[in-house]
């Protein structure tokens, strides 16, 4: 399944009693972008990434991928976008009863989208390339705060999607760390993953690492921003 489109069409969402999220957004997503979703504090940036990944379901209005509407989709429909969205939101996601390595692997079985050897590669690799390999068999609850952060941003990456939602993921992270974040998200995109991606954060000098486009969620819509290039900084 190949994700070409993301589009709103007079999508209104608002947690009970409080201001719309989005209320009748009408909003063509770019793709093939970083896309950096700014707002202020409490606007709902969060949510708009989890209604994005099919998390939370919109009062009114369609959410088109490849020109269907998901909100009208069987789990079994929806299963094959669903399996090419990523996501990762703070310290959320993780199953704490089973060792990390264990919370990456599942994903990778449950879906049966590799072969066990494949899985168990890719895992590893991924827990050797960001310097956390030591922590494998730990669970969540026994580790530093620093090394669970990134085991939740690592789920996401593991399956390789062609969407990936990122909720404040430069939190809680070393500077070596960011670094190699961004060069593994930087190196798969040019073989095809992470086509599309959705980051909410207030920290510029990470963002500052990709080419971005900015959308502003303001007042319950959603709007572009213009991109200042003289604040790009180029990490090699």
């Amino acid at each position: 399944m190949k994700i070409e489109s993301l589009k709103f069409e007079g999508v209104s969402f608002t947690h009970d009693g409080q201001d719309p999220i989005v209320q009748n957004v009408d909003f063509d997503f770019p793709t093939k972008e970083v896309l950096w979703v700014k707002a202020e504090e409490g606007a709902g940036k969060s949510s708009l990434l989890q209604i994005l990944a099919g998390l939370q379901i919109p009062q009114s209005g369609k959410y088109m991928i490849n020109g269907e509407n998901i909100l009208d989709m069987s789990f079994e429909e929806f299963l094959p976008y669903r399996l090419q969205i990523g996501y990762s939101f703070d310290y959320g996601g993780l199953i704490n009863n089973r060792t990390l390595h264990d919370n990456l692997m599942l994903p990778l079985l449950y879906h049966k989208m590799v072969s066990p050897e494949e899985a168990r590669t890719r895992v590893d690799g991924l827990l050797k390339e960001f310097g956390i390999e030591k922590f494998a068999q730990e669970r969540p609850a026994h580790v530093p705060g620093r090394v669970r952060k990134l085991t939740c941003l690592l789920r996401p990456l593991v399956m390789r999607p062609q969407v990936l939602l990122l909720d404040d993921p430069s939190v809680g992270l070393g500077q070596d760390s960011i670094y190699t974040f961004v060069d593994h998200i930087n190196k798969h995109r040019k073989e095809g993953c992470f086509n599309h991606i959705f980051i909410s954060s207030y920290d510029e000098k990470f963002m500052n690492h990709f080419e971005y486009q900015i959308i502003h969620l303001d007042d319950g819509q959603l709007y572009f921003q213009a991109v200042d290039p003289e604040k790009r900084v180029v990490h090699l």
